[in-house]
């Protein structure tokens, strides 16, 4: 991927970034992937939902261990769950056009 370092991708969209809200973190995704070709959109789409994914498993081994505490894990696992969707619900649209 020329134009495209997956690897730097973790540092602009880190999935622990539970400051960003929905809307935010929408615009933020739309920004970054609207320049790029359909085929490099939906590389860097899959790549932020697998690493988005595996977070969210990371918190809920979090919760089990009892390293968080049940308000901090609701409150970032809703963001998360809720940035998901939103790459999920991006890629879907560059699938279809």
């Amino acid at each position: 991927m020329s134009h495209v370092n997956l690897s730097r991708l973790w540092y602009i969209f880190p999935p622990d970034d539970q400051e960003l809200r929905p809307g935010e973190f929408r615009c933020k995704v739309h920004s970054y992937v609207g320049a790029l070709p359909p085929d490099k959109k939906l590389a860097v789409l899959d790549f932020l939902i697998v690493q988005y994914a595996a977070f969210q498993r990371q918190l809920e081994i979090m919760r089990a261990g009892a390293v968080l505490a049940p308000s901090e894990h609701r409150r970032r696992a809703l963001n998360l769950s809720q940035h998901l969707r939103t790459l999920r619900r991006c890629r879907q649209s560059i699938q279809t056009i």
